[in-house]
């Protein structure tokens, strides 16, 4: 894997950069919070860095000028529709602690803002990401324990969400219901009991 790329800015573009290495020209596709902290073009400069390389696609080099850019941008990519591209515009569009910080907090008004994230996405990105992002240390309730994430947990949470979200519930009004009912909800209750237990609150 390659793990950083160190050379001479040669192309600097919003969301794209080419650095000399030694006479051979190495592109990286950034975001908008990598770009605007790089040097003038000319200037040294270092770049963590992401390969994506899948069968059916092409190559591509991902650069980031901090090591939390390079973590949300992996665990990005690892959420179900989400692909590099489309984490590159979420990160180009809001800083990782602003990010973070809206997964934290299950802010999903906010999430939605964000070019390419609907309430479906929004609501999944707030279940996969908000215990790794809790783990990188950053955002404003990055103290979350882990038992308070314990008991704001229930079974089958994600198809729980989408059920309810189908029935015409807001992500934020099923968010709410969850952490009023997680505490009574037992760790093996059937989906069908889930939802019928959430629901009840919600009426």
């Amino acid at each position: 894997m390659i793990d950083f790329v160190s050379g001479t800015l040669f192309t600097k573009e919003p969301l794209r950069v080419v650095v000399n290495n030694h006479g051979i020209g190495i592109e990286l596709l950034v975001p908008l919070s990598t770009s605007k902290n790089l040097p003038e073009k000319g200037k040294e400069v270092t770049l963590l860095t992401y390969l994506h390389w899948r069968q059916e696609d092409s190559p591509l080099l991902f650069g980031f000028y901090t090591e939390d850019e390079r973590e949300i941008f992996k665990i990005l990519v690892g959420v179900n529709k989400v692909g590099p591209k489309m984490a590159i515009n979420i990160m180009s569009a809001v800083e990782p602690e602003a990010f973070a910080t809206m997964i934290l907090s299950e802010d999903v008004a906010r999430l939605t803002s964000l070019k390419g994230v609907g309430p479906k996405l929004a609501s999944r990105l707030v279940i996969e990401l908000k215990e790794k992002i809790a783990k990188l240390g950053i955002g404003s309730n990055a103290t979350i324990s882990e038992s308070t994430e314990e008991k704001n947990n229930i079974p089958f949470e994600a198809d729980v969400r989408e059920a309810l979200e189908n029935l015409g519930y807001s992500p934020k009004e099923i968010s709410q219901s969850i952490k009023r009912t997680a505490p009574v909800i037992s760790a093996d209750a059937s989906i069908e009991e889930v939802i019928s237990q959430i629901l009840q609150s919600l009426n």
